[in-house]
């Protein structure tokens, strides 16, 4: 009014302007990706940065991410985040860095970015490692595995079961995420070999020697961000996927997720990964990024990596799942999980021709909570982000060139060799033709009825018929012949015959050669028991143990005894009915 009787305005515009309803509450700016803002300002700051990310998607997951954390939220799971990558293209099309239900009380870290945060890998790293070996020729997809109480110094893997099945194929180990396979599978390739494979795929947060993982390195003992495991599996579908199209390889189809629409080139998102690893190993960082950036040398061949996605495909779903198959607009998806020791980390992370998810929840602080497990955790949440994306146009197409079939044996995996009485065709890397071939099949002497073995101790020639025998080594044999009814344990020797020490009746389980042990003392100052077990191949054998050189007892059935050892060097001698003799040699090391 006071405009108008000053003559600045006329009439007119007064009494419009009085019309005019006042101006609400301001409104909030929104907010779809509040991490992904904070990252792109710390890395571009005060600059216009245009994202991959689909606003819609970026919507839909966030709010799954957000449903899911509520569930978690009785377990007292207060965190978790979602990535989805474009396969051809590398795009980030959503960037879920943790929940965004308001954190009230500030305790829980929710505007943590938890998708670039190194955290424990548990068993997300297995299938790396199994397409390294199949790349490398070092094993065929299904070749038998030792799975039997396995120790080390410092160091007894377990299966998450806490059963052992003896042996198992490699692929079958990998579904099922067995984790003493994995550290058997991690000494045929060994360490050095391994990590330098991850630094070639571009891992930048393996910034230690290999010595300082050890055989730990496959069951997490070593960390990874979501941004980078994301990023790899997207590059293994990438080059499966161009060289199913006729493309040549080529290093560049490895590299990071582009989160921008600037990167032009995709490898210069390597680099920025530096600022999110937060280390004092610079001189390390260096030289881990040289590998990536410089390595011309094929990183995991298609072959290798469309055999893994295979056993991958095998996985069990969740209980949300069931029935899976039954349903015609369920993608198959190739799909590993993951849970960290302390149950502090679960991962989930699911490959289709088109799409990468990748999943963790967990607690930004570290705490581990019981039950907190990938299948539970983290997989019923990417299976329903999965459920957003367009249809999959169907699984991954095996690669024409570089693979071939082979003769395998059919009980142990192996190339098939000459004693190999079951045999069959498999599709298996060209490099895998330099694979061992098949060592558990030997040819044996029986007499004529079948029944019993025999040698030259006791039969003529004409009484002895030759077999060829699927035998396993005895401590594989104990455990793999209680899930195999139908592995054939070889026939005694007939009464009468000698033993030649051919194949060995028995094998120490515990303890491992040339063992260090460590043995804590009792409350009154005590060192407490030893207890070496063996394996015997048959049922009803007799075992007497002497400790150096002093009888200890005898066993039957269950091969374990308790022993007394004072500190230093001893020998564990072990003698069956039949005369049969192993020895152990071990160092005691007491507590002070």
């Amino acid at each position: 009014m006071q405009l108008a009787q000053r003559g600045i305005i006329d009439s007119l515009t007064c009494s419009l302007a009085v019309s005019e309803p006042l101006p609400g509450a301001a409104v909030p700016m929104p907010s779809f990706a509040p991490h992904l803002t904070s990252r792109l300002w710390i890395e571009e700051p005060g600059k216009r940065v245009c994202t991959t990310v689909d606003p819609a998607l970026q919507s839909e997951v966030t709010a799954l991410v957000n449903s899911h954390q509520a569930v978690l939220e009785g377990n007292l799971i207060h965190n978790a985040a979602a990535l989805v990558v474009e396969v051809s293209t590398g795009n980030v099309l959503a960037y879920a860095g943790n929940s965004t239900v308001p954190d009230t009380a500030g305790r829980h870290g929710r505007d943590v970015d938890m998708i670039p945060s190194p955290r424990s890998t548990g068993s997300i790293m297995k299938p790396f490692l199994y397409a390294g070996l199949l790349t490398g020729g070092d094993m065929l997809p299904n070749a038998l595995v030792p799975d039997i109480p396995t120790r080390f110094p410092g160091f007894r893997p377990e299966n998450s079961d806490f059963t052992y099945s003896g042996a198992v194929p490699a692929g079958d180990a990998l579904a099922r995420s067995l984790n003493i396979p994995a550290v058997r599978m991690l000494q045929i390739m060994n360490e050095e070999r391994f990590l330098n494979l991850l630094h070639r795929m571009g891992f930048t947060t393996f910034d230690k020697p290999a010595s300082h993982y050890g055989l730990s390195l496959i069951l997490g003992g070593g960390e990874a961000s979501l941004w980078e495991l994301a990023g790899v599996y997207a590059s293994m579908a990438r080059v499966l996927n161009n060289i199913n199209a006729g493309e040549d390889y080529h290093p560049e189809y490895w590299h990071m997720p582009v989160l921008t629409s600037q990167q032009s080139n995709p490898q210069s998102t390597v680099g920025s990964q530096q600022s999110a690893i937060g280390s004092d190993t610079a001189n390390r960082k260096s030289e881990i990024l040289s590998i990536i950036t410089n390595s011309s040398q094929t990183t995991l061949s298609a072959p290798a990596i469309w055999l893994t996605y295979e056993a991958l495909r095998r996985v069990n779903r969740p209980e949300t799942e069931t029935g899976w198959q039954y349903f015609g607009s369920t993608p198959d998806i190739a799909w590993k999980t993951g849970t960290s020791f302390g149950f502090r980390d679960a991962w989930a992370i699911g490959t289709t021709p088109e799409y990468v998810v990748a999943v963790w929840a967990g607690n930004a602080d570290g705490e581990g909570r019981p039950g907190l497990s990938g299948i539970s955790s983290a997989a019923p949440l990417l299976f329903d982000i999965f459920r957003l994306l367009p249809p999959a146009s169907g699984g991954f197409a095996r690669p024409e060139e570089g693979m071939t079939l082979t003769e395998v044996c059919a009980a142990s995996g192996y190339r098939a060799g000459p004693d190999c009485t079951e045999k069959r065709e498999e599709w298996v890397p060209e490099t895998g033709l330099r694979s061992d071939a098949c060592p558990y099949h030997i040819t044996v002497s029986l007499d004529t009825t079948g029944s019993y073995r025999v040698n030259s101790s006791c039969a003529q020639p004409g009484e002895m018929i030759s077999r060829s025998w699927f035998v396993l080594p005895p401590a594989m044999e104990y455990y793999y012949r209680m899930r195999n009814p139908s592995y054939r344990t070889l026939p005694p020797f007939r009464p009468g015959c000698s033993d030649d020490r051919q194949v060995p009746s028995m094998e120490f389980l515990y303890p491992p050669r040339d063992a260090r042990i460590f043995i804590p003392r009792n409350l009154q100052g005590q060192m407490m028991s030893v207890l070496p077990e063996i394996a015997h191949r048959r049922r009803n054998a007799v075992i007497y143990w002497h400790l150096d050189d002093r009888y200890i007892g005898m066993t039957k059935h269950i091969h374990q005894t308790e022993l007394q050892a004072s500190e230093g060097e001893h020998i564990i001698t072990a003698t069956d009915d039949e005369g049969v003799t192993v020895y152990r040699k071990f160092t005691c090391v007491g507590a002070l």
